[in-house]
């Protein structure tokens, strides 16, 4: 069995390896056409406030993990093209009118904004509904993402019973 695995695995990897880093041929003519250059996307418009995103459709006032500025920012937190979205769905913080907006794990609610509400949560109103964590179903807000602590739970439980396996097979 131990062996069948361990076969089973190397072969694996084997494959990995050769298709990661590809085979080389010393001496071969580069016959392929140059790619054309892409020009890089212009960063989104910062914002103060929801209101500052109306021109651009799709479009919320967020601030993301990677950036201290509040921008004008797609549901998939990439910049607008023309003026446009075309990201389906929405990520953490983005305007929505109903939970089917937002990805999984998200649902669209009315944020909490008190006194001491996080910076990037004061670009909102009271009116404002935002994609946010799904507390009922286990996910947790971290970082500017949503976590789900029962995959956390689930993925420490397996690794505790395949060491457990181990244990019991090998000794």
């Amino acid at each position: 069995m131990i062996k069948v695995l361990t076969i089973v695995l190397l072969g694996w990897l084997y494959v990995q390896s050769t298709e990661s880093f590809g085979i080389s041929s010393f001496g071969k003519a580069n016959t392929e056409t140059p790619k054309p250059v892409t020009p890089t996307p212009l960063p989104a418009r910062p914002c103060s406030r929801q209101a500052d995103c109306a021109g651009i459709s799709s479009s919320s006032c967020v601030r993301t993990h990677y950036d201290s500025v509040t921008r004008c920012l797609c549901g998939d937190n990439s910049p607008p093209l023309n003026g446009q979205c075309e990201a389906q769905s929405k990520l953490l913080y983005h305007v929505c009118a109903n939970s089917d907006e937002c990805n999984d794990g998200l649902v669209c609610g009315a944020p909490n904004i008190t006194g001491n509400a996080q910076p990037h949560l004061r670009v909102l109103t009271p009116q404002d509904k935002i994609c946010l964590c799904d507390t009922e179903s286990g996910y947790r807000e971290r970082e500017y993402t949503c976590s789900d602590a029962e995959i956390l739970k689930t993925s420490i439980f397996a690794i505790i019973f395949v060491t457990s396996l181990r244990k019991i097979v090998f000794y």
